[in-house]
């Protein structure tokens, strides 16, 4: 299965250093379907079944269409994030948000929409696969709503009679975990703007612990492949971002029977070099860099074939300034796409910042082994294609290692 570094900003006790030798035998299972094409969808595939489940999907799915076409009793959850001011986050916090609402949904027995207004709306980018999440949710006026705000900060409620719980996630969680959700949401139309990724405290309830275990919540190490179940589910590419995805494939020239790194830098809202950043995530950059090659070294001690030359790192960062110091300090190892840097959390994106955005939260989750920062763009990644969340000790300031 994948693996994942988290890249730390912060000192550690560096008394652990990693061992190659510990971790070979799992370095060498990860490494056994690379050149086996057949091999490594059939891995893929066994993977999404043991954390996904297989049989709630279709349950839901009648539901779903059940309610849309008034054959059950009208109840609704919606996702929604009016845009700039909304607190809705940037996209790993609406991925994460969205992911967990959607769960609510499955749990409490009600259709799950999305209303997520933009000025470039994310139907250019992803379409519904398995349920309408696009009804129009003009057609729900009538019935009777209440709103919620699940977050921090600055933010523009829908109305007056919103409910916002706690700023703090810790108490947002003790409060989501003590209190049942069925009852609590008694309206037929629950609409609620989340900042936050909670689906694994779920299966801290009874009333959600059948589909808590269908769906692996409990599974150790993978609480964030929880991203990669709702995703499959909910979402597929459209033909224009397929295409435009394809084309960014071909032009970072990676070769896919070689081992891929990925690595996101977070530096921060406005951030740059100089210090003072509104949100600043990474003090040291380069300790990135540092495990990218670490994690480098483990992968050509594990297999004897693998060439160094031929191993790329492609880089996801907020920031242009690191990104060309990496193409300048690494130019036979990294890759990264020329797009435009954007925050869609303090402003609405245009059409070519949005599509940075998802082309390199696309690239960076198909990559095999992850170097992250410390973000939900980083997490949210890790969790689409299934990568795993095992905790260890990966020499200097890097956080841990999965696989």
């Amino acid at each position: 299965m994948p693996a994942h570094i988290e890249g730390s900003n912060t000192d550690m006790n560096l008394g652990e250093v990693f061992n190659p030798q510990i971790k070979k035998s799992k370095l060498g299972r990860v490494l056994k379907s690379f050149g086996n094409d057949k091999e490594s969808s059939q891995l893929q595939k066994k993977q999404r079944m043991l954390l996904c489940g297989s049989t709630w999907q279709e349950e839901y799915m009648k539901l779903h269409d059940d309610i849309l076409n008034n054959r059950r009793p009208p109840k609704y959850l919606v996702y929604f994030c009016g845009g700039k001011k909304y607190g809705c986050g940037g996209y790993g916090n609406r991925l994460g948000a969205i992911t967990s609402l959607f769960y609510l949904a499955v749990i409490t027995g009600r259709a799950f929409l999305i209303d997520w207004k933009s000025t470039v709306p994310i139907a250019e980018y992803l379409q519904p696969k398995n349920i309408k999440w696009n009804f129009p949710i003009s057609k729900l006026h009538h019935l009777k709503t209440n709103y919620h705000y699940w977050g921090k900060g600055d933010h523009q409620l829908v109305n007056r009679d919103s409910q916002r719980s706690s700023d703090k996630f810790s108490l947002f969680r003790d409060w989501l975990e003590g209190t049942d959700l069925e009852k609590y949401l008694d309206s037929p139309v629950e609409v609620v703007t989340s900042l936050w990724y909670f689906a694994p405290s779920f299966r801290q309830h009874k009333f959600a612990e059948r589909l808590a275990n269908m769906l692996g919540v409990k599974a150790k190490g993978h609480r964030y492949s929880l991203v990669g179940c709702a995703f499959d589910f909910l979402f597929q590419r459209t033909p224009g971002f397929d295409k435009t995805l394809s084309a960014a494939r071909e032009s970072l020239h990676l070769n896919s029977n070689v081992p891929r790194i990925g690595i996101h830098i977070r530096m921060g809202d406005a951030s740059s070099f100089s210090q003072g950043s509104l949100d600043q995530r990474t003090s040291d950059f380069s300790n990135f860099f540092t495990c990218a090659k670490k994690l480098e070294s483990a992968i050509i001690q594990s297999d004897k074939n693998a060439s160094r030359a031929d191993i790329k790192w492609f880089l996801a960062t907020d920031n242009s300034e690191v990104k060309q110091y990496a193409l300048r300090t690494y130019p036979n190892k990294v890759v990264s796409l020329a797009v435009k840097v954007e925050h869609i959390n303090f402003r609405e994106p245009s059409m070519e910042g949005m599509t940075g955005v998802l082309l390199d939260h696309t690239l960076l989750s198909e990559c095999d082994f992850l170097v992250l920062s410390d973000s939900s763009f980083s997490k949210t990644a890790l969790g689409m294609n299934f990568h795993s969340l095992e905790h260890s000790t990966f020499g200097d300031k890097c956080r841990y290692v999965t696989w």
